[in-house]
């Protein structure tokens, strides 16, 4: 959650209606750089290792129907007991383009004589069966239409760990709770879903006197997320909380990464990154609920206000945890190539920094959960992250480059220019020149993940060379 006071919301309305005044003039040569928070648009079909083929239908499924530019890297990936790390580099080659046709009857074309990508070979973690999370209880205050638009990630952190999920939804006898459950039971997400007529708000807080009573004695820990709240190793962040003692009173999560906005609003666990109370100091503020009931504030400062007023607990702020109130372009925090948070936020919000959360876990299937967002050098310049992007910078990227995060991001109006670098830092300064490949879409079956990364516009400077149809990389990742 985020809130503005008046002064800050009249500067962000400014802004907003410049970006508006610019996109009117920005032309757009495709409309495919959306893409479904709902999982993968494309096919299942398997490609075998070796093939030159290119699966011209998953293409047109994904909205493209006429030119494109394609390229693919085929990577066979084996399981290995003795798996340490992955690499720092990548044994494939810059992608070289070639153009498809898809305004035809052809399913299948094939790249020409000297194209054909070659398998390169890496090894991976073996592979585990979910983690046992049936101690952690989570909540979530939203519109039944969300929570059913966010079940498939969901699906991707609590599927099958015997996690429960609350859900308080407004009352709407319209809309079909049974659906939503049948969903969430085909996805092996154990949730339950509650009707409440408060305001969004109310619910919110209410939550945490909901999972109180009906908690049951293996539960340890009661999360409060919001609906974009995404977990990219819930075995990680089984193994984080195992680090907690469970059996005090514990407050953990993490504030805003602006610190100028922490400054403002206090230093408080923000709903995004997940608020995580341990069973006695929710007891201890339960016996409080109807006084912090009537703070009628923010729900994540609700918690905080009773935690500081009614106890003497005080926020642990768990560094892997991450609100990412980063906007418009959050991809520096993506593409840093550090430890794979065990939260981000604001992935389905087009207000923020939208992303595929659910296209970039995918990758997980194949080459384990820190296989996501894994960073590797292809050439100086070039670097491919896996499942977020493959970018181009405009210069040679120096070692004290590459342990810096790119600040993508613009500083909010009132901030001071060092409001990030202490949760963030160090960090350097926009590639402006950068060129990046995106991903757009995922899908993963039958040991199989294809994913295609959809070139960027270029927004920041002109290039003469900027293809006039889309380019595509497909990367095709085979477990053998």
């Amino acid at each position: 959650m985020i809130r503005f006071s008046s002064s800050q919301r009249s500067f962000i309305a400014a802004i907003f209606l410049l970006l508006l005044l610019c996109g009117l003039v920005y032309h757009q040569k495709s409309d495919q750089s959306s893409f479904s928070i709902s999982g993968s648009k494309g096919s299942s079909k398997n490609v075998p290792i070796g093939d030159c083929s290119v699966d011209l239908e998953y293409l047109r499924s994904l909205g493209f129907n006429h030119s494109v530019e394609y390229a693919r890297w085929n990577i066979r990936v084996t399981e290995s007991k003795k798996f340490t790390e992955f690499s720092e580099s990548l044994d494939v080659p810059v992608p070289e383009f070639n153009r498809l046709e898809l305004d035809t009857e052809t399913t299948v074309d094939t790249l020409p004589a000297g194209q054909c990508p070659r398998t390169v070979k890496i090894e991976a973690p073996k592979r585990k069966a979910p983690v046992d999370a049936s101690h952690l209880m989570f909540g979530v205050a939203t519109t039944i239409d969300r929570l059913d638009n966010s079940l498939e990630a969901i699906s991707r952190w609590a599927g099958g760990t015997k996690a429960r999920v609350i859900a308080l939804v407004e009352s709407d006898a319209s809309l079909n709770i049974t659906q939503v459950m049948e969903h969430a039971t085909e996805l092996d997400v154990t949730l339950q879903i509650l009707e409440n007529d408060e305001e969004f708000l109310d619910r919110y807080y209410r939550l945490t006197r909901i999972i109180n009573e009906l908690r049951d004695e293996s539960t340890q820990w009661a999360v409060i997320i919001d609906d974009d709240t995404f977990f990219p190793n819930m075995e990680g962040l089984v193994a984080q909380l195992a680090t907690y003692d469970e059996t005090k009173p514990y407050y953990i999560g993490a504030p805003t990464e602006n610190m100028q906005q922490m400054a403002s609003f206090t230093y408080m666990g923000y709903g995004g990154a997940g608020v995580f109370l341990s069973i006695p100091l929710l007891e201890e503020i339960d016996a409080y609920f109807d006084d912090c009931f009537e703070f009628k504030d923010h729900g994540d400062k609700r918690v905080s206000k009773c935690i500081y007023r009614h106890t003497t607990t005080k926020l642990t702020w768990d560094r892997h945890l991450f609100q990412l109130d980063l906007n418009p372009d959050g991809s520096g925090f993506y593409e840093a190539g550090r430890q794979l948070p065990l939260s981000v936020h604001h992935w389905k919000s087009a207000d923020w920094f939208p992303v595929n959360i659910v296209g970039m876990s995918q990758i997980a299937d194949i080459c384990g959960h820190d296989c996501q967002l894994q960073r590797w050098r292809i050439t100086d310049d070039w670097y491919f992250i896996n499942g977020f992007s493959l970018v181009r910078y405009s210069e040679p990227q120096t070692p004290e480059d590459l342990a810096s995060m790119e600040q993508t991001w613009s500083y909010f109006g009132w901030t001071e220019d060092d409001s990030y670098e202490y949760s963030l830092g160090p960090l350097r300064p926009r590639d402006n020149g950068k060129l990046s490949y995106r991903l757009l879409d995922a899908v993963s079956a039958n040991n199989q993940v294809r994913q295609i990364y959809l070139r960027q516009e270029d927004e920041w400077f002109y290039d003469e060379d900027e293809p006039e149809n889309p380019q595509l990389l497909e990367v095709v990742w085979t477990l053998s």
